[in-house]
């Protein structure tokens, strides 16, 4: 499915090689880890604290719909993928990972796209009365959605939606044997 049918989506940057290499003593999979590359116009947006659904986009079509609202925003969200490969991973974290690679390997560009709420004010009773504050809405209402329209529109979901799809997809044996491996050589098995 396209990325231009999603109305209130838009193109923030590209995944890229980071400058650095590792230096450390484990065992890591990668020298240098992935980091978002914001456009200039949307550096300040990408790390700010928003209710986020993002789009993993290649060649105009969307291959993984996440959500975030941590603290430094999308950029900490892409970090947390980018660096999988010379930490500790799950498996789904370091797949994605290992799958950006592969296209970034065959010349292919892995974009980030997203659209987001703001805070707003609420008023909820708390332990002795009624409290205002500043809240943001669950970024999953955002990003079930986004997967309903996928699924809904496509018929499928995205290709690397991996954990949403359950048994009909999995993480591909290759990337589950990279995995394993990763892990052994890391906890010094191998």
């Amino acid at each position: 499915m396209k990325i231009s049918e999603f109305l209130n989506a838009f193109y923030v940057g590209d995944i890229v090689h980071h400058h650095s290499e590792y230096k450390g003593k484990k065992h890591v999979r990668y020298k240098r880890k992935l980091a978002l590359k914001p456009l200039p116009e949307h550096k300040k947006i990408v790390k700010e604290k928003l209710a986020i659904c993002y789009f993993m986009v290649i060649n105009g079509e969307v291959i993984k719909i996440g959500q975030t609202s941590g603290e430094d925003g999308l950029h900490s969200c892409m970090s947390f993928y980018g660096v999988a490969g010379l930490d500790d991973p799950s498996q789904t974290r370091f797949g994605i990972n290992f799958l950006m690679r592969e296209e970034m390997e065959k010349g292919n560009v892995v974009q980030i796209w997203m659209q987001y709420d703001e805070l707003f004010e609420h008023t909820f009773p708390g332990a002795i009365g009624p409290v205002t504050k500043m809240i943001l809405m669950s970024p999953k209402a955002i990003e079930e959605d986004c997967i309903e329209y996928h699924l809904k529109t496509a018929g499928k979901f995205p290709v690397w939606n991996f954990q949403e799809d359950g048994s009909k997809q999995s993480m591909p044996v290759r990337i589950k044997e990279a995995f394993a491996d990763y892990v052994n050589k890391r906890k010094g098995k191998i």
